[in-house]
């Protein structure tokens, strides 16, 4: 029988994570309506923030994970779920943006 549990502090920092993402991701989208200049930096940088804590948090979760069994992480296939994590949060952000402007 394999025994598994979590390890409660990077569970804590799981959750921190997800909370400090958030709450800087929509201050950044926030930012967006009414800004003529800055209106895709606001939003690339919510689509940063909010994309990359996402994935931070899971990626920490999974960390928090103890199975009791060896675990290895690929870096390639650990960098590429990143950039479709922010990539697909930008799509969203991109979205916003547009129908902000009436495009």
């Amino acid at each position: 029988m394999i025994h598994t549990g979590y390890n409660p502090l990077l569970v804590a920092l799981s959750i921190a994570i997800a909370v400090f993402a958030a709450y800087t991701a929509l201050d950044l989208a926030a930012r967006v309506p009414g800004r003529a200049g800055p209106r895709w930096a606001w939003a690339g940088g919510a689509a940063v923030a909010m994309g990359g804590g996402i994935w931070a948090m899971h990626f920490v979760g999974m960390l928090a994970f103890e199975m009791g069994l060896p675990a290895g992480y690929d870096l390639g296939l650990t960098l590429l779920s990143l950039a479709l994590a922010v990539g697909v949060t930008g799509a969203a952000f991109a979205w916003v943006v547009l129908q902000g402007t009436g495009a």
